[in-house]
């Protein structure tokens, strides 16, 4: 065979074998990609706008005395919340909070200049390295804070160690709704990282009082979709199998079936990441 002709073979096979690799790649990352830059607009009611999707889910909340911002997203997703909570807005003061110190929760904070900004309890310096000064929060939560906005009450309870350090969940009173942050990811494989202070078992007695909470008719979760408590008890689930899992490996493949359609994220989040990050802490 002539060698020009070897040559273009060569070169058909290498564009071939591309193309898989390049589609097999684009099918492997779109969950990822949906999950961090797909954004949905959703109007629960007149005065309370969800943006899901783009990082974490974001609320905007019109209140008499004050627009409520929760979780400032990250990247152009960032820039297009602003926008928005600007045009309703108007001339009322923005307030911001933070669920936890995450990039896709808070990288837009820079755009909230001068605005209160809060925060669960972490510890400063742990913050200082983790958030950039343009975005650092200025208003910390010990314990719980009540928000009194007229038209709405709204109660910030820092739940302590479970996905962070200190999770912040943000519940709205007379609309009987919570915002939980990453306490609940949704049909979505949860992110445990252990600088982060994720802790499964902690993170299941959070699940477990927030199970315990009979005003809470309506969960917005960090990532994934709107739905009600059924979601801390399906993801509580989700643990006591990888638990399962991690202490009887036989099991495994059994296990991690029930959640083939759970969203992951590659190289971040699956059945298997989580089995392996609990039987790495050795719980």
């Amino acid at each position: 065979m002539p060698l020009q002709r070897k040559t273009k073979l060569f070169l058909i096979y290498l564009a071939a074998v591309l193309v898989l690799l390049i589609t097999g790649a684009s099918i492997y990352m779109y969950p990822a990609y949906k999950f961090f830059f797909n954004t949905e607009v959703q109007q629960a009611d007149k005065d309370l706008t969800l943006v899901l999707g783009g990082g974490g889910n974001s609320g905007i909340l019109v209140t008499d005395r004050a627009v409520l911002v929760i979780d400032t997203k990250m990247g152009s997703d960032a820039d297009d919340l602003y926008k928005l909570v600007k045009e309703k807005a108007g001339t009322k003061k923005i307030i911001v909070i933070n669920t936890h110190y995450h990039g896709d929760h808070l990288k837009g904070n820079h755009l909230y200049k001068g605005c209160q900004i809060y925060i669960g309890d972490y510890d400063r310096t742990f913050l200082q390295k983790e958030v950039d000064a343009d975005d650092m929060p200025n208003a910390f939560v010990n314990d719980s804070l009540v928000l009194d906005l007229g038209s709405e009450t709204v109660v910030l309870y820092d739940l302590g160690q479970a996905h962070t350090w200190h999770d912040l969940v943000v519940y709205l009173k007379n609309r009987k709704m919570l915002f939980s942050g990453d306490l609940i990811f949704h049909h979505v494989n949860p992110v445990l990282k252990k600088e982060s202070g994720a802790d499964v078992d902690k993170w299941i007695a959070v699940l477990d009082l927030l199970l315990k909470k009979p005003d809470i008719q309506q969960i917005i979760p960090g990532h994934g979709d709107i739905d009600g408590k059924e979601m801390a008890e399906s993801l509580k689930s989700y643990f006591a199998d990888m638990k399962t899992a991690a202490k009887d490996p036989s099991r495994a493949d059994e296990l991690k079936k029930k959640y083939e359609d759970w969203t992951e994220l590659p190289m971040m989040a699956s059945p298997q990441r989580t089995i392996d990050y609990i039987s790495n802490s050795g719980k």
